[in-house]
């Protein structure tokens, strides 16, 4: 049986990026996560419905999908798809990983009546950012289908990039449902 996971996990918020202290009011918050060891991705707030941790035996296999979609779990009496952040970006399916974990973190996006979990290993930090100062993403930068993704990108203080993950597309990649 599948159970509901209602806990929110806290995210932490460091003072230094609230919005009343920045000095261009053009700023937007954004939920930062690890897309692989090197590159961090970035999910408007504005996109998100909240996060939830989630273990595997929570998610109910759904037969002849997409390998990208893990299945559906109950959040809240709603079913829901969790799908593999990972997977649908062009990089090893979370079963096949090395070290396969058992639970991770499902940032839950609602895009018209849809909620839909995409499953990280971890979420971070919530960042403000400019929107004026993303940056685009050449074709050469990435390998094959993560720039269709991807909305552009940051980059941070260590010069790391942040890609933005562009939530309709990802949602628009389960249409044939």
């Amino acid at each position: 049986m599948v159970q509901a996971n209602d806990s929110f996990r806290e995210l932490p918020i460091n003072s230094q990026f609230r919005l009343e202290n920045s000095s261009q009011g053009n700023n937007q918050r954004f939920l930062r996560f690890p897309l692989n060891g090197k590159v961090n991705g970035l999910l408007p707030l504005a996109d998100l419905r909240g996060v939830i941790q989630v273990a595997l035996t929570e998610i109910l296999p759904v037969p002849q999908v997409a390998e990208f979609l893990l299945g559906i779990m109950n959040w809240r009496g709603e079913a829901i798809w969790i799908l593999d952040l990972a997977a649908l970006l062009g990089a090893t399916h979370w079963c096949r990983r090395e070290g396969v974990r058992n639970s991770g973190m499902a940032m839950l996006v609602q895009v018209q009546n849809q909620t839909v979990g995409l499953l990280v290993d971890q979420v971070n930090t919530i960042e403000v950012h400019d929107p004026q100062e993303r940056l685009e993403i050449s074709t050469s930068m990435l390998p094959g289908r993560l720039g269709s993704f991807l909305q552009g990108y940051f980059v941070d203080s260590q010069g790391s990039p942040l890609m933005l993950l562009d939530t309709q597309i990802v949602i628009q990649a389960l249409q044939p449902l």
